[in-house]
């Protein structure tokens, strides 16, 4: 133990930080701090009915099996377990790929002491266990063992059955086929050698390990969500998701709609549209009463939406883009119409989101006591992350810059057999924040950013310096 403490002493240190931070968080907010959506993950436990806004994994997988053992204060210290071993994972991943001790502890450090990250671990939300799969899926796409750094079929449909899984906990996921299929498709330098028949079969066995399990899970999910709703998908949210990104460049005095979409464009100017009030539109009694009497709203607005990209493709694209971009800001502010940064602050006292009543019986039904807080911690955390409790936005762009470099083999990159992992761990970021800017930004979507950037500048910067450690010391 003694020989392990020295020579990871730094992880240590960064690991002591990092619990003490949840523990001062989990005693500050007894039991748990209740988002808005955790009403309605708390109310779909037993149902599991996929209609909702959200999808079922997090109330069926992590929420039913917890409460029935414990309270809300037992999921939340859950979360907060997982977030220190998505820390070590990655600390043990940089390793694994040949980084010294002090570069691997800064893969590690922003999961452990970004208060963003703590503060989301407190609430009943499914975004601490999205990050867990996407740690979990760089271990089993990075971490092998294999001479050729390639994974083999079996890690493949393991990452493949995981990636469905995370899909089932948060949509958004399923953006991330794309950068785990081309890593597939490259990594090992396998594709180099087309001509070779046994080069190819490994490719093709691999990546279609890896998408056979993963459609077994989504096709799983897809018929379950049939046989609720009588309707083809995986979610209700994606005519929310559309409506909102086109209600907020709509200009309804060019486009050219249906009586019925007409209905769906805002009347407010543009520079006054807020993205999550048109997402949750259609729970406006009064908006939906505009409608001809048996108007089926949600194909409304996804027509409404689709309308929008088509006719002002350049206006929805540079919108995300724009979003996109908020998230590399050196600190964690508002901009106009955005989501406030204040849902994901630490307050002085227990901070109620819903109604006090509201909460303190969903508080009392699942954990038996009111909700509390401690005024002392609170103001302390709070500090903290107002003053250097969060990752700024440069630093996590220059990681993935680092990281494209060493993926289009700048300099000793080229030969440091870490270009796939760089393209996989960056792509995977990328396209995780792009997604998630087609709907919206907010603070509380660039979580993963905060995970999959570090270990990917990481990677880069091994690649780069050309260390030439053998993989496993």
């Amino acid at each position: 133990m003694r020989g392990i403490l020295t020579r990871h002493w730094l992880l240590a240190i960064l690991l002591a930080g990092g619990a003490a931070l949840r523990v001062l968080a989990w005693l500050a907010y007894q039991p748990a701090l209740l988002y808005y959506d955790s009403f309605r993950y708390l109310d779909n436990i037993g149902v599991h009915d996929p209609a909702g806004l959200h999808p079922i994994g997090y109330d069926l997988l992590v929420l039913s099996p917890l409460l029935s053992v414990g309270g809300l204060d037992l999921v939340s210290a859950v979360q907060h377990i997982a977030g220190l071993g998505c820390a070590v994972a990655l600390y043990a991943l940089a390793l694994r790929l040949r980084a010294p001790t002090w570069l691997a502890a800064i893969a590690a450090a922003p999961v452990l002491l970004d208060a963003y990250i703590v503060q989301i671990e407190q609430m009943i939300m499914s975004d601490i266990w999205l990050l867990v799969a996407l740690v979990a899926m760089l271990w089993l796409l990075l971490g092998t063992r294999s001479t050729t750094g390639a994974p083999n079929a079996r890690r493949a449909a393991l990452a493949g059955l995981l990636l469905g899984i995370a899909v089932a906990i948060r949509v958004i996921a399923i953006s991330l086929v794309v950068p785990a299929v081309i890593y597939l498709l490259i990594a090992g330098g396998a594709w180099r050698a087309w001509r070779d028949r046994d080069a190819l079969r490994l490719i093709a066995q691999r990546t279609g390990a890896f998408l056979a399990l993963f459609a077994v899970v989504i096709g799983s999910y897809a018929g379950y969500f049939y046989t609720q709703t009588g309707t083809v998908g995986l979610s209700n949210s994606s005519a929310n998701v559309l409506y909102s990104r086109g209600a907020v460049v709509a200009d309804c005095a060019e486009l050219d709609l249906t009586p019925t979409l007409r209905l769906a464009c805002p009347t407010e100017p543009v520079s006054q549209r807020r993205p999550d009030s048109y997402a949750h539109r259609a729970a406006d009694e009064e908006w939906v009463a505009t409608f001809p009497p048996g108007t089926n709203i949600p194909r409304v607005q996804q027509e409404f939406g689709w309308e929008v990209v088509r006719q002002q493709p350049l206006d929805v694209l540079g919108a995300v883009v724009v979003d996109f971009i908020k998230g590399f800001r050196p600190a964690r502010t508002d901009a106009p119409n955005d989501v406030s940064v204040a849902r994901w602050h630490f307050q002085r006292e227990y901070q109620y989101y819903n109604h006090r009543n509201i909460t303190v019986v969903y508080s009392q039904q699942y954990s038996g006591e009111p909700p509390s807080g401690l005024p002392a911690i609170g103001s302390f955390l709070r500090s903290y992350q107002f003053s250097v409790g969060y990752t700024p936005g440069p630093l996590l762009a220059t990681f993935g810059l680092i990281a494209i470099a060493a993926m289009l083999g700048v300099g000793r990159a080229r030969t440091s057999g870490l270009r796939s992992a760089a393209l996989l761990s960056v792509g995977m970021a990328v396209t995780i924040l792009f997604a998630s800017a087609a709907f919206e930004f907010s603070w509380r979507y660039q979580l993963p950013g905060i995970v999959l950037l570090p270990i990917a500048g990481v990677i880069g910067i091994v690649a780069l310096w050309g260390r030439r450690r053998h993989i496993w010391q």
